[in-house]
Formats: structure tokens, C-alpha cells, sequence
């Protein structure tokens, strides 16, 4: 499984915006600066963490983003889903049209879904604010 670039960033903003505190809010150009997301990809990505309810936006002086609710309430896996990627090993278990296979393959029904079940649990399990207190003060991690 590998995770594109939008979740990553979705995932360092929101981990950055947790990072400051219940009710703290910052503006999207400080937050991807302070993440290494570019600019115009942190806008974006802002917009949509917004609309599924993650991130909430003020206008104006003192306005910025915030976390739309506790930290403690906003999983892995709520980002991912708010990035419209699917946690999954396999494609076909995503759409079965992908092969034709899919319906007979007990490598589809015995190991991808069972797999893809344990990588959404493990995923919804992970709470943004016990990932930001993990890993103590944000590091943007090295991608090769």
C-alpha cells in the first residue's frame, strides 16, 4: 500500500494544526511552510479537510485554520477518507470490476479484504492526538 502525496500532506497539516493546541488556529501559508507542503497544494488540501469537517477556516485578521473538533476525535483513517483514498492493499477489493476474477479469487475474499479490514481498523484506531503526542513536537519525515 502506498500512501499519495495528498494524504501525506493532509495528514502532516493536520498533525502540525493538532500540534498547536486545542482551539489554536494558524493560517494555511504558515502551516504548509512549517510542514514543507507547497503552498498551492496546502490550499487545496485545506479546502477539503474543511468540507469533510476536519479542519474548520476563519477569514479576516486573527482568522486561519483550526481543528473543526478535539483532536482525540479525529482518526487516520478520517483523513484518509477526507483525501477520497481508499485504504486498501488491493484494487480490486476497491472495485471488483478491476478483474474479472474478483468474485471467484479466494485471494480477493480470503487475504485482500480480510487485509484492507485490519488497515482501516488500524488506521481508525490512531487518533490525531496520540499521534502528535507520539511523536512529540512534528517532524516532516524524509520521502524518497
Amino acid at each position: 500500500m502506498a500512501i499519495n502525496w495528498r494524504t501525506d500532506y493532509a495528514i502532516r497539516l493536520m498533525c502540525e494544526v493538532a500540534s498547536l493546541g486545542e482551539g489554536a488556529r494558524d493560517t494555511v501559508r504558515r502551516t504548509a511552510e512549517s510542514t514543507l507542503v507547497p503552498y498551492d497544494y496546502a490550499r487545496t488540501i485545506a479546502r477539503d479537510l474543511v468540507s469533510a469537517g476536519l479542519l474548520a477556516s476563519r477569514r479576516g485578521v486573527g482568522g486561519g485554520i483550526e481543528l473543526a473538533r478535539p483532536a482525540a476525535e479525529i482518526t487516520i483513517l478520517d483523513i484518509f477518507n477526507a483525501m477520497g483514498e481508499p485504504a486498501t492493499i488491493s484494487l480490486c477489493t476497491v472495485d471488483p470490476t478491476v478483474c474479472s476474477r474478483s468474485a471467484s479469487c479466494s485471494i480477493h475474499h480470503d487475504v485482500w479484504q480480510d487485509l484492507d479490514g485490519m488497515i482501516r481498523d488500524y488506521l481508525a484506531s490512531k487518533t490525531l492526538a496520540a499521534t502528535v503526542r507520539a511523536g512529540g513536537s512534528f517532524e516532516v519525515p524524509t520521502l524518497v
